[in-house]
């Protein structure tokens, strides 16, 4: 999740005519705006939305920041994702998708398993470890999202650090990851 958990970018887009893709032309989310770029991204990207993020609890907002995060690198627009997060990971978020941006590709990935610990409680705060297996490839922005790299394969020990917001739900305030295996 190192790797794969730092991207996003902003929603900028609209339908392109006749290719079943969209163009995000603009990157800004976060106040992270990078060069403009043009990005093409499949319907079936879009449609892979995730259910709507459950932030009534810490477990729940780490698996929603999971889900709407690996959306956003899949889209590459990291506002979609900043509802589970604090200010501190959208920026952290945002910078990996311009990130991909930079190297002209999307990051398409899944997690395959997740096995959530016991949560400790702090008085600011709340850690959330996870054991989590994922899947993911390397994809062009270019029409079509040829894949360039992948698929791969990786497994993570990772602590989040989730805390409640004034209007009492929890967002992932920080990650703390260490990847079993190389990430590539």
């Amino acid at each position: 999740m190192a790797l794969i958990m730092m991207a996003g970018c902003s929603d900028g887009s609209r339908a392109s005519k006749g290719t079943g893709s969209v163009d995000t032309s603009a990157t800004n989310g976060a106040a992270m705006a990078g060069p403009q770029v043009q990005v093409n991204i499949s319907q079936a990207a879009m449609d892979s939305r995730p259910k709507a993020w459950v932030l009534s609890t810490p477990q729940s907002a780490v698996r929603s920041y999971l889900d709407w995060t690996a959306y956003a690198y899949r889209v590459a627009t990291s506002d979609v994702a900043t509802p589970t997060m604090g200010a501190a990971e959208g920026v952290r978020v945002d910078s990996y998708v311009q990130f991909n941006l930079q190297k002209s590709r999307l990051l398409d990935e899944e997690l395959s398993s997740i096995t959530v610990g016991k949560p400790t409680i702090e008085a600011t705060h709340t850690l959330v470890p996870t054991k989590e297996h994922w899947r993911y490839s390397y994809l062009s922005i270019e029409v079509g999202n040829k894949r360039l790299d992948g698929p791969y394969t990786v497994s993570y020990d990772t602590t989040y650090t989730v805390v409640q917001t004034k209007s009492g739900t929890w967002v992932v305030d920080s990650a703390v990851v260490k990847a079993l295996g190389t990430v590539k």
